[in-house]
């Protein structure tokens, strides 16, 4: 497995695999096929050219994704976000998922992180215990923050202090 920061040349493998995600597991998504059929190739391929997105691959087959980045206001440049997050079920049981997010967060360090956080669908208890065991906190939550299929559930804001 190689985990690496993507670049604009994989802008293909990462759109295919995140419209795959999106069917294959609609509840793990905020996205939806009509926001990311919306969403221009040239809004992807600046995220990809920033160094937003890190991706596992198996060979040359991109198998895990994940988007890491900073709001762009200096009073919140310390705290990195992390979102869009999905590995394929060839890849899942491999450890990428952790590997995509120690990555990503190292690289974070790198770049004057002092803090990781991201939100997750209250009921996804695989992610949230995958989150936990790499030092996430539950640090807060919205509920009834998300629809899932037509059912409200809690959206759940956890948190990653760096050293």
């Amino acid at each position: 497995m190689i985990i690496r920061q993507l670049n604009a040349g994989d802008l293909d493998a990462y759109r295919a695999l995140h419209r795959f995600g999106m069917t294959e597991s609609p509840t793990g998504f905020v996205d939806v096929a009509a926001t990311d059929a919306a969403r221009p190739d040239s809004d992807v391929t600046a995220m990809l050219a920033r160094g937003d997105a890190w991706g596992a691959f198996d060979g040359d087959r991109l198998v895990g994704k994940l988007t890491i980045d900073a709001l762009p206001y200096p009073s919140l440049a310390h705290t990195f976000w992390v979102h869009a997050v999905y590995v394929h079920p060839d890849a899942r049981g491999t450890g990428a998922s952790a590997k995509l997010i120690r990555a990503a967060i190292e690289a974070a360090k790198g770049n004057g992180a002092r803090r990781i956080a991201l939100w997750v669908n209250g009921v996804n208890t695989h992610a949230r215990g995958l989150y936990e065991r790499l030092g996430f906190r539950q640090t807060g939550a919205i509920p009834g923050g998300i629809e899932v299929a037509g059912v409200l559930v809690d959206d759940v804001l956890m948190t990653l202090e760096l050293t």
